[in-house]
Order: C-alpha cells, then sequence, then structure tokens
C-alpha cells in the first residue's frame, strides 16, 4: 500500500527467493485497508483464500487443517479457528481471542455473534462477492465480506486449535472506540440488504453500539458518555441484563 518502511523491498526479496509461492503487489499510492485487500484479493486464483494483517501472525498447521475442513463437504464456505491476543508491551498476558466458535449455516449466526478473528478466517473463493470488500467502509469491511460469503445458505464452522496469534498495540486499525460511524454505516447496510436477518442485526446492533461502547467508555473514564449508550441499550431491549448491571455499577 505504498509504505516507506521498507515493507516493499522484503515483499520484492521473498517474490525473488519463492517466484512460484509469492507474488508482491506493490502500490504506487496508498489507498487504505479495504481498497488495498481488494488489490490483493483481484490476484487470488486459488480455490480457497485466507487472510492476515499486517502486523499479525499465522501459525504452522493452518492451511492444511482449514483447507482438509473444506474438503469434505462443497457447501462449506468459511472456516475459522482460535487466536491467540498478545500485547506488544507485555501490559497482559496472552489469552485467546474468541468466546466461542460456531458451526452453522446461513449469516445470521454470524452477525449475530461475530465468532471468528479476521485472521482466522479462511473462505471458498467462488462465494466471495464479484466486489469484494466494500469501498463504503474503508477500514471495518472485513466482517460484511463473511456476511456476504456466507449469504442465506452457506455452510460456515471452525477447525480446533490456535492456529493464529493476533498483536495489539496502541496502533491497531481496529480500536475499541475508533471508526463509530462506519460501524453505523455497516449496520445501514445489513438492514438495507439483509432484511432477513434483521433480529440478528437488532441484537448485535444493541450490544456493539450500545453496550459495547458504553463498556469502552465506562474503561475509559467517560461515565456519563457510558450512562447514555448503557440507557440506549435497555431502551432496544429493556431485558438485557448486563446493561442494567454496567448501568448501576456506573454510579458506584
Amino acid at each position: 500500500d505504498a509504505s516507506t518502511d521498507g515493507t516493499a523491498d522484503i515483499l520484492s526479496e521473498y517474490q525473488r527467493a519463492h517466484p512460484n509461492r509469492v507474488v508482491a503487489i506493490l502500490g504506487d499510492r496508498n489507498v487504505g485497508v479495504t481498497a488495498n485487500s481488494n488489490r490483493g484479493l483481484a490476484a487470488c486464483s486459488g480455490d480457497l483464500i485466507a487472510f492476515l494483517g499486517g502486523v499479525d501472525v499465522l501459525l504452522p498447521g493452518k492451511i492444511a487443517a482449514q483447507g482438509a475442513w473444506f474438503a469434505d463437504s462443497p457447501d462449506r464456505v468459511l472456516c475459522g479457528h482460535q487466536v491467540e491476543v498478545f500485547y506488544d508491551d507485555e501490559s497482559r498476558p496472552s489469552h485467546p481471542l474468541s468466546r466461542r466458535l460456531l458451526n452453522g449455516r446461513g449469516a445470521g449466526e454470524i452477525i449475530r455473534h461475530q465468532p471468528f478473528g479476521t485472521l482466522s478466517v479462511m473462505v471458498r473463493a467462488d462465494r466471495l462477492p464479484a466486489h469484494g470488500f466494500r469501498i463504503e467502509l474503508p477500514t471495518v469491511s472485513d466482517e460484511l465480506l463473511w456476511v456476504e460469503t456466507v449469504g442465506d445458505d452457506g455452510q460456515f464452522g471452525y477447525v480446533p486449535g490456535t492456529f493464529a496469534r493476533w498483536r495489539r498495540h496502541d496502533a491497531n486499525v481496529s480500536g475499541p472506540l475508533r471508526h463509530i460511524a462506519e460501524t453505523e454505516r455497516y449496520f445501514d447496510i445489513l438492514e438495507r440488504e439483509f432484511p432477513q436477518f434483521r433480529n440478528d442485526i437488532d441484537r448485535r446492533k444493541t450490544r456493539q453500539l450500545f453496550y459495547d461502547q458504553g463498556v469502552n467508555l465506562l474503561q475509559s473514564g467517560r461515565r456519563s458518555e457510558a450512562r447514555a449508550k448503557f440507557r440506549g441499550a435497555i431502551g432496544r431491549e429493556p431485558h438485557f441484563l448486563k446493561a442494567w448491571v454496567r448501568l448501576l455499577s456506573s454510579y458506584a
């Protein structure tokens, strides 16, 4: 993506050393996460596609395990696995990313739970939408791609084991309070284009745009803003116990 930190030279070196395995796509101008990811997708020619962020790590065995999972059925279109989160400054011990991994069919559960970290995902290439990542979402476009890939009938699942490590640091693109407007746009697209999953969308929207943001605001010491988010979550789901607990704790 036209980076100036020596990345292009490293990629070119890999391509020279492994000409049959590595293709270096060196953009001449910076276009951002989504558009640059589409550069990569456009160059893919395989049946299966895996994803990796610039500061993250894939571990041995990933490709073989997920490839074997896809081989069991042509209905399988998206596969994930557990990811280990680790911290550059060692301020916290490493821990698993996903609370629970899921198997299922149709995008409803993907919308409702977002069970897989991006760098864990592998997809069947012929199920990807022709447009790739949505340019309306310059940064947080990955989850919508999973929804469009799975659609109404695609089967998704996971392989047991931890096959990637996600590095957390202050400069992470996906910080908890960043890109709120873009996340709202994501839900607008879901509501417009996937009305069949309305209940799943509403539940996830309540948690991500209200409850989760309230928790992040509370952890940042922004109590009044957090209370507004928790009240919003309760207004959407009056029996949302966790939101009530957080609201009360914000006054403690």
